[in-house]
């Protein structure tokens, strides 16, 4: 804690000069040395001198940055950062630091409970967990800034979690006259952003399924396919609803007169996310099935269909999106929420999953487990005559799952390993 503090405080050169104090002192230990010895004295002033002048740091400053909405995960993240001198003194020479280090991840990993390794055999020792934060920040230069004036100038962020980003703990640090040490000074103003799921570039993938009749469809996907597409005028039937009576026709004929529309038909695929982990299941592995969902997400929008995604969270969740529904990137907002299920069981996602079964051309299924009950969902689905896409995310060493053992071929099953995602996908 006390070198993580210290490597922002002091400079390169204080980093230098603190080197050779040090060295200069080891030497001074031998009395017989005096040059040695009054080196090290002499850089100890220095040193202490500096430390002092960086202490005191007058100033008052307030930031507006100019951030997006969204991020991604693993990209980039750039925006402009508008710095604002409340104080009667210019300020040169600043230095924006935007949330250095990051404390809840470092209270996180000392909190964290060591897990059982997996690939330790019988001995079953115990290794600590790592913690991602959830940004990487580079320190930004900053322009001169005058008495009540502001300064705009480009910054950097590197978003490592999907979920809200919070911006609260900039910090503007100015080094000592001697540059040896940095004094810092917080910045007011904040900002929330989300940061969207990563997303993999997918290989020409034809997902499962024909078009299908939506009952309803005209409420939920009304310029989807052929969806409430006009016919012809007909004599009135019993039980023809009124809103589909051609008034000017009844007035010409006399007779009520209705229009005729016809069914209902597209493309209304189904992507399934497991949220069930098991106790040893490593984080990364559930991070890569959200990726591998979003990216199926995203995928819609070149795709004439609907997509229907499910999943269980604190309860059984289905997000529509498509031509005339949502769009894309909503589904991105809900997965970039997304958390491993808690008290649910699997047979939940079973339920939801069968309940809407009838509706679906085809499913996309990305799994984190071949187990029972698994299997069981995706042998449901096949009696169903339901078109399959499965994909399993597996941890890195895992053994794989061989396609020939599920019953369906490689085309249609595909065993991933968590963090070779792109390279699994691409060569399937």
């Amino acid at each position: 804690m006390l070198l993580a503090r210290m490597k922002g405080k002091v400079t390169p050169a204080g980093w230098g000069v603190l080197s050779v104090f040090l060295f200069t002192a080891m030497i001074g230990l031998d009395t017989d040395s005096s040059i040695a010895f009054q080196a090290s004295a002499l850089l100890a002033a220095i040193l202490l001198l500096s430390f002092l002048n960086s202490i005191v740091f007058r100033g008052s400053f307030a930031a507006t940055r100019m951030v997006p909405r969204f991020g991604t995960v693993g990209e980039p993240l750039r925006y402009e950062v508008l710095l604002t001198n409340q104080g009667s003194r210019a300020q040169i020479g600043l230095t924006y630091h935007e949330a250095y280090g990051d404390p809840v991840a470092r209270l996180e990993e000392k909190l964290r409970p060591l897990k059982p390794s997996r690939r330790r055999g019988s001995f079953r020792l115990l290794e600590p967990q790592p913690v991602v934060p959830k940004a990487r920040f580079r320190p930004v230069e900053a322009p001169p800034v005058p008495a009540g004036e502001t300064v705009s100038f480009p910054s950097e962020l590197l978003p490592c979690k999907r979920g809200v980003l919070d911006l609260r703990s900039a910090r503007v640090a100015r080094p000592d006259p001697l540059g040896l040490f940095r004094a810092f000074k917080p910045v007011a103003g904040a900002n929330t952003l989300l940061i969207l799921p990563k997303r993999y570039r997918l290989p020409d993938l034809e997902l499962p399924g024909r078009e299908q009749y939506q009952l309803g469809g005209v409420t939920q996907a009304s310029s989807v396919g052929r969806s409430e597409e006009f016919i012809s005028l007909r004599d009135y039937r019993r039980g023809d609803p009124l809103r589909h009576i051609h008034w000017r026709s009844w007035a010409k004929t006399g007779e009520p007169i209705v229009k005729e529309f016809e069914d209902e038909f597209f493309v209304r695929h189904g992507l399934i996310l497991d949220t069930f982990c098991d106790e040893e299941t490593r984080d990364e592995v559930f991070e890569e099935a959200v990726s591998l969902a979003a990216s199926f997400a995203c995928s819609i929008g070149t795709q004439e269909s609907l997509l229907d995604l499910m999943f269980v969270g604190d309860r059984a969740h289905i997000f529509t999106a498509g031509r005339g529904v949502a769009r894309a990137d909503q589904l991105l907002e809900v997965l970039a929420g997304a958390q491993p299920s808690g008290q649910q069981s699997f047979d939940s996602l079973t339920s939801l999953v069968l309940t809407h079964s009838r509706e679906l051309s085809g499913c996309v299924l990305v799994l984190l487990a071949w187990d029972a009950r698994r299997q069981d969902l995706v042998a449901r689905l096949r009696q169903m005559g339901m078109p399959l896409r499965v994909f399993l995310i597996q941890e890195p060493g895992a053994q794989r799952v061989d396609p020939a053992t599920t019953g369906l071929d490689r085309g249609h099953f595909r065993a991933l390993e968590a963090g070779n995602l792109e390279r699994g996908l691409m060569e399937g």
